[in-house]
């Protein structure tokens, strides 16, 4: 059993949390009970992603999942990967309990940006697949998942999606009442794990004031056969953030003016099994501040104002047995963007913006062997702009983004491969991307929509400069400072039904990329320095790596829907299906290694008043369509279930209290993932329960 400090001393965080959220409640009297905090969750929610313009899904021309807050209580997810990877064209890289990140049509890394609150993540995690995301689950309101790179405004990272999770550390409006809060506690036992969040709104005057904290702790993981617990899975993660903002408002301009620190502390295991005397774990630490404004006038060309920064320090340490940190990495990183919406200019509307970003990135151990020092700069322009063409039947979306980005560090040169140096290398481009879209809704609920895009990337850092050993995922890397800019051409057909009878969504997507970057196999065998590498050497331990670039085809489909077959008043109950699968291959012969497979899911459903639930499997087919030195991975059947029940407000206390019982992969099946470096010898958890309780006041 792990040391239990830690969670100690962040439970007592959440539980200050809870205090502050409960008092202010016992001395309230008469509130609304109809606050927002009771109400119903809207069923088509503001995007704040895909577009500048705040539209419902219904008016996007791009695929966009919604993960509600009731979801998010619900998962026994530590991660953001393993939150979304259900979703259609999403799954998981899953290389560690306390690390996965989403991979998005076969995307993943340098090409799927993680952010908060529209500022990027600034960590480390595409680095490495062993380097977590700094942003729990537990601290999102909603996570909003935007599918192939139709978010030109964030910059090139975005070529293979956004994960934007949005949270109201920065308050945005006054809350009902002058107050709002939440507390929860949940346990899963798979893991034996426990966790605590409370977070709390209060407003004084046009001030309104934020705080959240959350906590969690979970041992190694159950799986089917012997030895029953994966071992090195372990987690312990613990968070506690502050903000506030003015509300504003003249009659001449409304919103608001913000800011928050957040503080996030997680350590968790990496799996080894090939290593078990010297188990590794990982030492993760970041603060954050955040700045957010949004301003709409009431008059004037310029009808809105958003701007937003962020500012981070972030370090983690990778600690053996024996207290050594065998390597270190420290980002620190900045980013700013300011929006400008405007109103009609001819037919058109539409915002303009721009946005600068830098980032330093210093390495030392191991870790300064894989990568030294590097610096990042960027600077950019972008410009959306929609018309109507039919009226409101037929809508044309488009936009544009330029970019400027330097990288230096250092790389290798292997010109003498048992003699290799390194050498300073700065390497500047200029991404360009445009986009276009329509959105066609011939009737009510219904909604078509098409895309074509041209998407331009610069390099990273690490696909440049990579020049040593990777000791978690057992390989020797080596980066390209020679590699160009990375092109894709893609097009989407998508189609969207909403509504309570039944609702649908399905895509069809075809990207053509040109230069494409991608981690080769070559098939040699090093140790920890480069002149060991086979065949001049005679390593044993580390696949190489070498970072190449070629054309390539991804192409693929997903959908899902539902459909009510009863009804009992307010209550019904119905079926539930999806389906997906992405193909990726090289142009010149071979496919894109570690792509996920081909799955489909079905299900049923009740929802009612005070009771509602489902039931339903996912199954992954086997993945056999593989690159040069990779394996097949079998298929497997995630079978879960979900009971949910309000109390009724006389056993609550006139409070909203939820109880929720989970179950996943009920079947207890062995399932492995087929995009996690470790799937051979790391299997994902086994059967769970879970058992979740939420108050909202």
């Amino acid at each position: 059993m792990r040391n239990r400090v830690h969670l100690r001393a962040a439970l007592l965080s959440a539980v200050s949390a809870l205090a502050l959220a409960a008092a202010p409640v016992m001395a309230q009297e008469g509130v609304d009970e109809t606050d927002e905090t009771t109400a119903a969750v809207p069923l088509k929610p503001l995007i704040v992603t895909a577009s500048p313009i705040a539209s419902p899904i219904d008016e996007l021309a791009a695929p966009v999942d919604i993960v509600t807050r009731d979801e998010i209580l619900s998962s026994s997810a530590t991660t953001l990967g393993g939150l979304l990877g259900d979703l259609p064209g999403v799954s998981q890289s899953s290389f560690a309990a306390g690390a996965s990140r989403p991979i998005i049509r076969g995307l993943d890394n340098t090409r799927v940006r993680m952010q908060e609150n529209g500022i990027g993540a600034a960590d480390v995690s595409a680095v490495s697949e062993d380097h977590g995301v700094p942003i729990d689950p537990l601290s999102a309101e909603r996570v909003e998942v935007v599918r192939g790179p139709a978010t030109l405004r964030y910059g090139s990272e975005a070529i293979g999606g956004v994960v934007n999770v949005i949270n109201n550390r920065i308050p945005k409006a006054i809350p009902a009442g002058g107050f709002s809060a939440e507390a929860g506690a949940s346990y899963d036992s798979v893991s034996d794990g426990v966790q605590a969040h409370g977070q709390a709104d209060a407003a004084a005057g046009n001030v309104v004031f934020h705080i959240d904290s959350f906590a969690r702790n979970t041992d190694n993981y159950r799986v089917p056969g012997t030895p029953d617990r994966q071992s090195e899975t372990w987690t312990e993660t613990s968070g506690i953030a502050g903000g506030a903002s003015i509300i504003l408002g003249n009659g001449e301009y409304d919103g608001y003016a913000g800011g928050s620190i957040s503080y996030y502390d997680s350590k968790y295991g990496i799996p080894d099994p090939g290593n078990p005397l010297n188990p590794v774990h990982i030492d993760m630490h970041q603060t954050k501040v955040q700045l957010g404004s949004e301003l709409d006038f009431t008059s004037g060309f310029i009808s809105g104002l958003k701007l937003a920064g962020g500012y981070s320090d972030y370090s983690h340490g990778e600690v053996d047995a024996a207290g050594i940190v065998g390597s270190r990495f420290d980002n620190e990183e900045w980013e700013g963007r300011a929006e400008f919406l405007h109103r009609a200019i001819g037919p058109f509307t539409g915002a303009f913006g721009v946005q600068a970003h830098r980032r330093e990135i210093v390495a030392s151990g191991e870790g300064g062997e894989l990568l030294a020092p590097s610096e990042t700069e960027s600077a950019a322009a972008f410009l959306f702009e929609e018309m109507p063409l039919a009226g409101e039947v037929l809508k044309l979306q488009m936009a544009g983004r330029i970019e400027h980005v330097d990288v230096s560090g250092r790389a290798l040169d292997a010109s003498v491969p048992l003699a290799p140096t390194d050498y300073a290398v700065s390497r500047s481009f200029t991404p360009a991307s445009v986009s276009a879209g329509l959105v066609f809704t011939p009737a009510p609920d219904w909604v078509f929509g098409f895309t074509a895009q041209h998407v331009e990337r610069a390099p990273d850092a690490l696909e440049l400069f990579s020049k040593g050993p990777h000791e978690a995922t057992e390989t020797f890397e080596i980066g390209d400072p020679t590699l160009d800019k990375e092109k894709a051409l893609s097009f989407e057909l998508n189609a969207r039904r909403t509504g309570d009878d039944y609702s649908f969504e399905a895509a069809i997507f075809h990207t053509s990329f040109s230069d494409f970057i991608y981690k080769r196999l070559t098939g040699e065998i090093c140790d920890d320095t480069y002149d060991t590498c086979t065949p001049h050497g005679a390593g044993t331990e580390l696949d190489q790596v070498l970072f190449t670039q070629e054309d390539a085809t991804f192409r693929g489909f997903e959908t899902k829907g539902s459909v009510t077959l009863m009804r009992w008043g307010n209550a019904r109950a119905g079926l539930t299906g999806q389906f997906d699968m992405v193909r990726a291959e090289l142009d010149a012969g071979g496919n894109v290694p570690r792509i996920p497979p081909m799955r489909a899911g079905a299900g049923v459903f009740y929802a009612g008043e005070e009771v509602s639930a489902r039931f339903g499997f996912l199954h992954a087919f086997e993945q056999d369509r593989i690159s040069a030195n990779e394996t097949e991975t079998g298929s497997y059947t995630d079978l879960k279930g979900e009971i949910r029940y309000l109390l009724p407000a006389s056993m609550a206390g006139g409070q909203k209290v939820e109880l929720a019982l989970v179950g996943e992969n009920l079947l207890d099946a062995d399932i492995r993932n087929h995009s996690s470096f470790k799937k051979a010898n790391v299997l994902e958890p086994g059967r769970n329960v879970r058992f979740v309780v939420t108050a909202r006041f």
